[in-house]
């Protein structure tokens, strides 16, 4: 269900040297569109993420998003910065788009070149052109050609309602492994992210309900604790819903809505985590500051005592205490309540008399939430994870081989 003046696509072109696979994709705008980036923290910065935050310094409209899989592009050096400008400036080129005017990502091994053979390349472009479109099929095959070790297509859209039309939002995102995102503007494995819109938005409110957003979404996931090289969100907004440019109440409902669809983008990636078997919602309530709560639940998502004793089915909630306990927030033991699902194990710092066989039960289950009571402020905030399986381990020691 894509936006107005929206067409995707994707193809294999060979340009990570993988055979059949479909491994190039592109999103794009019949016009150009206000577009709002972020992307990883990690110092070591993959070639296309550097070169689109260059991009988005000298101009905030772009008419689309090439993305590959397969070749992360990253660790590559000034040849692997001239390979993503190369790409952009080759699509821009057979599309009659305007110089600058594309974005681009990648995902898949750090420290490989692009498979660049310039006549039969253009042939794969050509293809592409032929294949993009509005269609179910182009969305999906858009979003598998973003795909590595992700198990199913990960994508959604939201309609908004006002009282001059719909809006319509549609987003994808890719990623199971290498998730720990640390996303932040270009101002100040791998998870990919690319929403497309029809809202009429300002560059300047669109990327405050990126930021705001991914606060909330992405940068609250993690499977394995590990920030990639490659991580990238972007938004684009080309206006042609026909509606007026958002403000008051109806920015207020279409940021509602857009918040909900990057939840659930970041949720389905938690759940696609390599040899994941369960999803676990943590939830801290009643903390001094949104901030310490971030730090509690992000320190608890990425243990691997934890995430391994959730995979196990074992309800050793010492673990869960003594990763509060090195979070580095200040807190008091004898107010802490933790419960596991509707089961309170401790109160006030003191365990309680619980059933291991009732719990076991909650924690067979294929969603687990935990709750954390700290009782020393107001603050709440919730984090995604997902438990260690024998099959990560697999996953991850034979990634290249």
């Amino acid at each position: 269900m894509l936006p107005k003046g929206f067409k995707v696509g994707g193809i294999s072109s060979y340009l990570s040297n993988q055979n059949l696979k479909k491994d190039l994709a592109i999103f794009i705008s019949d016009t150009l569109a206000n577009t709002a980036g972020m992307f990883t923290r990690n110092i070591v910065k993959a070639a296309p993420v550097n070169v689109s935050i260059n991009r988005l310094k000298n101009r905030e409209k772009f008419f689309g998003i090439v993305a590959n899989s397969g070749c992360a592009n990253a660790c590559t050096g000034s040849k692997g910065e001239h390979d993503a400008e190369y790409v952009c400036s080759f699509i821009e080129k057979e599309f009659n788009l305007m110089n600058g005017s594309m974005l681009c990502a990648s995902t898949g091994v750090i420290g490989q070149y692009f498979n660049i053979v310039e006549n039969d390349f253009q042939k794969k472009i050509n293809l592409l052109k032929s294949n993009i479109g509005t269609s179910i099929k182009n969305e999906n095959d858009a979003v598998s050609a973003i795909m590595t070790t992700d198990t199913f297509i990960k994508k959604g859209y939201k309609k908004v309602k006002n009282k001059n039309g719909e809006i319509k939002i549609w987003g994808c995102a890719k990623g199971a492994g290498m998730i720990y995102p640390k996303l932040q503007t270009p101002l100040h494995a791998t998870m990919l992210s690319f929403v497309l819109t029809d809202a009429k938005i300002s560059n300047k409110d669109l990327q405050i309900i990126l930021k705001n957003s991914v606060d909330q979404s992405f940068n609250c996931i993690s499977v394995d604790g590990d920030t990639s090289t490659n991580d990238t969100v972007l938004v684009l907004a080309n206006g042609q819903s026909n509606t007026n440019q958002l403000t008051g109440n109806d920015l207020i409902n279409f940021t509602k809505s857009f918040n909900e669809l990057m939840i659930d983008l970041a949720k389905s990636i938690v759940k696609d985590g390599e040899g994941a078997t369960k999803f676990i919602e943590i939830e801290i309530k009643n903390a001094g500051t949104k901030k310490e709560a971030r730090f509690i639940s992000s320190t608890l998502a990425t243990s691997v005592l934890f995430k391994t004793s959730m995979f196990g089915a074992d309800a050793n909630w010492g673990r869960i205490i003594a990763a509060i306990g090195r979070s580095g927030v200040n807190f008091d033991l004898n107010k802490v309540d933790i419960y596991i699902d509707k089961y309170q194990i401790l109160k006030n710092g003191t365990i309680l008399s619980f059933s291991e066989k009732e719990i076991k039960k909650t924690l067979l289950k294929k969603e687990i939430n935990i709750i954390i009571d700290l009782k020393s402020g107001t603050a709440t905030y919730k984090y995604y994870t997902c438990d260690f399986s024998y099959d990560y381990i697999k996953i991850n020691g034979y990634y290249r081989s």
